[in-house]
């Protein structure tokens, strides 16, 4: 049986915007590097397809008196409204309510560990509380555009329109019978919407958007 392994394209080769996001020769391998040109190629003016620079992710456990502390050490206090995020003034740290006292924290790559000794700190003796730096264990794409939310539609059973998750809400749910967390934004007036995935799904997750994405231009309506 030949157990040879296909080597790896030239990193020079790969587009700047690849290698950046961790292709062969970058400092972490990018699961989704090979499908970049066909990411960029699918859509068109009523969506886009794309993938979102690594940033620092926490899993936060802890109790919701202690929130207000932790929110001055991290910049960001967690939302205790289901289903919400909230963000710092500048938007680049982020709080993410997972369940009653569970939430991911999110800030620029390469911080986790002082975020996470900083709220230890914060709260030396809290035996409640627990931080995980869940390092780059999620793959994150977005789908952008008027026509984001039927894309999702195809293969997700929420009830995805603007009244029921409007920019503000964030969702754990499956997504082409993959385990998904949706985050829901604004970017120019039109939804920008993440897609968190585990690594492992990232490529099959990448593959069918961009099969959703073929004919969406043709359909009759917006979400």
């Amino acid at each position: 049986m030949d157990t040879s392994q296909p080597s790896a394209p030239d990193s020079e080769a790969l587009p700047a915007e690849a290698r950046s996001f961790g292709g062969p020769g970058g400092r972490w391998e990018n699961p989704l590097h090979t499908l970049d040109a066909a990411m960029r190629a699918a859509g068109g003016d009523h969506v886009r397809l794309t993938h979102v620079i690594p940033r620092a992710v926490l899993n936060l456990r802890a109790s919701e008196g202690s929130l207000p502390d932790i929110g001055r050490a991290f910049g960001v206090t967690p939302p205790t409204t289901p289903n919400t995020w909230t963000a710092s003034a500048d938007g680049r740290r982020l709080a993410l309510w997972l369940g009653p006292d569970e939430w991911l924290l999110v800030a620029p790559d390469g911080t986790a560990p002082a975020i996470a000794r900083g709220i230890r700190d914060t709260r030396p003796n809290d035996g409640w509380l627990a931080v995980v730096d869940l390092g780059h264990n999620y793959t994150i794409l977005m789908v952008t555009g008027r026509r984001a939310r039927l894309v999702l539609s195809k293969g997700c059973r929420l009830d995805l329109h603007p009244r029921a998750l409007p920019a503000g809400a964030c969702v754990q749910t499956d997504l082409a019978r993959a385990r998904a967390l949706l985050r829901f934004a604004t970017d120019a007036g039109h939804d920008a919407i993440e897609i968190w995935v585990r690594n492992s799904f990232a490529r099959a997750m990448a593959t069918w958007l961009i099969d959703a994405m073929g004919d969406v231009g043709h359909e009759e309506a917006d979400f």
